[in-house]
């Protein structure tokens, strides 16, 4: 069952069974693992299917919003989406044998290219797999934005919450928290 906690306490305590917990500096919980952005990685490219190819074109569109309600916006984010749909197995991977006249495609690759030159977002996303989310396991994610810097985390916060398959726990919502799609 997913639950939302409001209050006026600073103490969240995780859900039985397991979950996601991301913030900034993560609590002690016994038996917890933890994903250490400066370590681990994983792919968000894997079994790939229309809902999470959507969902991953509105991530990137959504962190880099400059010119959201322009053509060229809205045609790379068509194009990304096929893209994604096309079998690509990392994000650094996309096809990039577009014409140049071709906007779409050419404003997609753009938005990835600006997610993926941060070198941890490069490393997190697009080297092989060494973590994985079981949704039964409480995960602790601390993506600390003092160290990884505000854009970094945001990209790293929506790819983890889009990538778990079971309850998630953001303390720090007003951060992290967007507008449903």
């Amino acid at each position: 069952m997913n639950s939302l906690s409001v209050g006026f306490s600073a103490v969240i305590h995780p859900p039985k069974g397991g979950c996601l917990f991301i913030a900034d500096e993560v609590p002690e919980i016994p038996r917890a693992r933890v994903f250490d952005p400066l370590k681990h990685s994983f792919n968000p490219l894997k079994n790939i299917e229309y809902k999470k190819a959507r969902e991953i074109a509105d991530i990137l569109y959504t962190v880099s919003p400059q010119g959201e309600n322009t053509l060229t916006v809205r045609n790379g984010k068509r194009a990304l989406l096929r893209m994604l749909l096309d079998g690509t197995e990392r994000l650094d991977k996309l096809d990039r044998d577009f014409g140049k006249a071709d906007v779409g495609p050419l404003e997609a690759l753009a938005t990835v290219d600006d997610v993926l030159v941060s070198p941890v977002l490069r490393r997190v996303l697009c080297n092989p797999t060494n973590f994985s989310f079981n949704p039964n396991s409480t995960i602790l994610a601390g993506i600390n934005r003092a160290e990884l810097g505000d854009f970094d985390a945001l990209v790293l916060g929506l790819f983890l919450m889009a990538h778990f398959k079971g309850q998630l726990v953001v303390p720090d919502f007003g951060f992290y928290g967007r507008d449903c799609q």
